[in-house]
């Protein structure tokens, strides 16, 4: 057999060494996929279906980092607005005493006037612009005591609401902690699955044969960066220039990738913030159907949402496969069920 044939035959194993049969995760049933040819050997099947196991709890545990880090921010963020409302509070405060003190002062001057009304003053005035003159500061005195007692109201309003804000953002941040601190040993718990999970990936294609190997790399792709501008241009060129780099559970980059790894870094390079799982991932943008797909669109697999990829045009995708392989291209319909589609730019 030529070098050419033996290629093109280990090609045509890895395409449906792809499709996995089907494969119970966590009690879910994956879409039953195509048997496999019989130079895809009973270890590399398995190594497919502890690989997919592996990605879910994977995945399940970048989500709960994704979760803690979302509880960790809102700590902040609402520890931040409480103090703001407590600063408010005390400005308001301030005011509200300054405020007293002026109503205060009025009402003493007025007093002191003998409470001067209108006619006091027309009784006590020898020349009319003597009376026009005291009738206008009754007239101001009034006019700047009711504006003081309007004021302090408005003060004392302000400070009790911002006192009532920075309860409820102390309270949220309370709640954000205590989920902070669960969500700590879901992730513990979480981490402990997946690396069990990995080991046991990894003694499993340790054990494989050279040629089961063979199968499972397959061809490298080379596909050129698309042209055109825009951000999702970008993150699609982004996710080419790493056809190569090893696949690694968890890793984000950059040299590095598993699958929501991969998209999240490429995303980054082209000025977009993504959650680094699949299950984040798969609830920003807005959904899109496969019909419509265009370059930079992310496609996400199976009834778990657990794998994604950039979609390049073509229908091809650029991805990060599994353990045993390289970032790489490859056709979307070879990959098994399609979970959805989400459209995060362009």
């Amino acid at each position: 057999m030529s070098l050419n044939t033996n290629r093109t035959a280990k090609r045509t194993a890895l395409v449906a060494a792809t499709a996995l049969s089907t494969v119970f995760i966590s009690g879910v049933p994956a879409v039953a996929q195509p048997e496999q040819p019989a130079n895809a050997s009973q270890a590399l099947q398995k190594l497919r279906e502890l690989s997919k196991q592996a990605e879910v709890l994977t995945e399940d545990y970048k989500k709960a980092q994704d979760d803690h880090n979302a509880k960790e921010q809102a700590l902040q963020r609402f520890t931040e607005s409480a103090a703001q409302a407590d600063k408010v509070a005390a400005e308001a405060h301030a005011q509200e005493e300054r405020l007293r003190g002026k109503v205060d002062e009025l009402s003493k001057a007025s007093y002191k006037g003998s409470r001067m009304n209108t006619l006091s003053a027309l009784i006590g005035s020898e020349r009319p612009k003597q009376f026009l003159d005291r009738a206008a500061t009754l007239d101001l005195m009034s006019e700047h005591n009711n504006e003081a007692v309007q004021a302090m109201a408005a003060a004392t309003k302000r400070a009790e609401q911002a006192q009532r804000q920075a309860r409820e953002a102390e309270a949220k941040a309370a709640k954000a902690e205590q989920d902070a601190a669960k969500l700590e040993g879901d992730i513990a718990s979480r981490k402990e699955q997946m690396d069990d999970q990995i080991a046991e990936v990894k003694e499993q294609y340790s054990n494989l044969s050279e040629d089961d190997k063979d199968v499972l790399s397959g061809v490298s792709s080379a596909v050129g960066q698309l042209a055109g501008s825009g951000t999702a241009i970008k993150a699609v060129n982004a996710a080419l220039s790493k056809q190569g780099s090893p696949y690694v559970y968890g890793a984000k980059g950059p040299n590095q990738f598993d699958c929501s790894g991969l998209v999240q870094w490429a995303y980054q390079q082209a000025g977009v913030s993504l959650p680094g799982s699949t299950r984040s991932q798969v609830s920003v943008g807005k959904s899109v159907s496969q019909s419509n797909m265009k370059p930079g669109d992310i496609i996400f697999f199976y009834s778990s949402a657990s794998h994604d990829g950039i979609y390049i045009g073509n229908g091809k995708m650029v991805h990060a496969p599994t353990e045993g392989q390289d970032v790489t291209v490859e056709e979307v319909k070879y990959m098994g069920d399609v979970h959805s589609v989400r459209r995060v730019a362009g």
